[in-house]
């Protein structure tokens, strides 16, 4: 034998200790990837079991039962926590019932038939493995080539695990004289170490990833309304050039102070996330809509007529001015003052359409507010 088996075992445990050390510290620095907490606890349970059956006597059936319990249920955390990842969380009843795992593998052990409780757990952990491997291909689009990768390495690592029952089924070992000792086991010894390393390493970098997307994302929107910042928009748009059927709209909610001053910055800012919906529910994809300031707000409309732009404004506005807001004196309703600018000649800058907006609000805040006027009602 080139390789002993035993050591590669424990230091397959080892690597599953530490790894759930390295997720733990990843997690205390971005607790809202919560799936790590289940990568660690799985990476923990896997860890122990192994070398607990690798340093004791396997004689004791107790401390094998305990074992490779804790292995399975490992490998049934890891599952959970990738249903997590990808988003799609089992609930509390599901995840519960996904535990049942155990008891077919310590039960045997326990009553003397060891060989039966390991053929079943090495089945259930490639069971186990390939539905992970499973739930991160279908969120491939994320990241192709690291969970590809990924699904590679959990189909592997399944494959021996799947090696390993199906020889002790072959040789009927339904009681065992020491710790199983074929190819398989070597196989699944170094798809272990492989596989948690690689897993691992690919798994801290999906993280990396998604942590930079999100703080990216966040840097760019405004964090009450859920629409773009002022910052996002001049990024995407300050230094464009509009062509013709390109409108840009300016918003700008009338007397707001007045409400915040009466009934609270609570009430304001639910203020301001009603006229965010209105703006959401009333855009099309392709258009951006940004919060640039307090009470501000900017709309760019692709492919839109000046009729298409005012319809879209004028809408926004009646939406908004029949929304109710509660409060501790009644329902409060507020409204919105617009202006419009259609851009006609071909590279128009983005600031120039935008100030013709806003000299169009302007208009429309000195003819009474809660109007929409358009910068060529602006020049009449």
């Amino acid at each position: 034998m080139l390789l002993d088996q035993g050591s590669l075992f424990v230091a397959a445990g080892i690597c599953s200790a530490a790894l759930s050390l390295t997720m733990l510290s990843v997690w205390l620095h971005n607790r809202a990837d919560s799936f790590l907490i289940g990568w660690t606890l799985g990476m923990l349970l896997l860890g122990t079991g192994v070398i607990l059956y690798y340093t004791l006597p396997p004689e004791r059936l107790d401390v094998v039962a305990t074992a490779f319990t804790l292995e399975i249920v490992g490998f049934a955390v890891v599952f959970l926590a990738a249903r997590q990842f990808i988003g799609r969380p089992l609930r509390r009843g599901q995840a519960l019932a996904l535990f049942a795992v155990a008891p077919p593998v310590m039960l045997p052990i326990i009553a003397g038939f060891d060989g039966i409780g390991i053929m079943v757990y090495n089945f259930l952990a490639g069971a186990l493995l390939a539905a992970t491997g499973a739930q991160y291909w279908s969120a491939r689009a994320e990241a192709p080539s690291s969970i590809g990768a990924m699904t590679v390495l959990y189909g592997l690592a399944a494959l021996s695990f799947f090696a390993c029952g199906t020889i002790m089924a072959h040789e009927g070992q339904w009681t065992l004289a020491g710790r199983p000792d074929n190819w398989a086991e070597q196989f699944n010894a170094i798809m272990c170490i492989a596989g948690i390393t690689g897993i691992g390493a690919l798994s801290l970098g999906l993280n990396h990833a998604r942590a930079a997307r999100r703080h990216r994302f966040e840097a760019q929107t405004d964090s009450l309304t859920g629409l773009m910042n002022r910052r996002a928009l001049f990024e995407a748009m300050g230094h464009a050039s509009l062509g013709p059927r390109h409108a840009v709209v300016a918003f700008d909610l009338d007397r707001f102070k007045q409400i915040n001053d009466r009934y609270g910055h609570a009430i304001g800012d639910e203020v301001l996330r009603r006229f965010a919906d209105a703006v959401r529910d009333n855009i099309r994809d392709g258009d951006l809509a940004a919060r640039t300031g307090g009470e501000e707000f900017v709309l760019v409309l692709r492919d839109a007529s000046l009729q298409v732009a005012t319809s879209t404004a004028e809408r926004i506005r009646a939406i908004f001015a029949e929304s109710l807001v509660e409060t501790r004196n009644g329902p409060i309703s507020a409204t919105a003052s617009a202006g419009v600018a259609l851009v006609a000649a071909q590279d128009e800058r983005f600031e120039e359409a935008l100030n013709r907006a806003d000299a169009s609000l302007y208009r429309a805040k000195d003819g009474g507010r809660n109007r929409v006027v358009t910068a060529l009602q602006a020049a009449a």
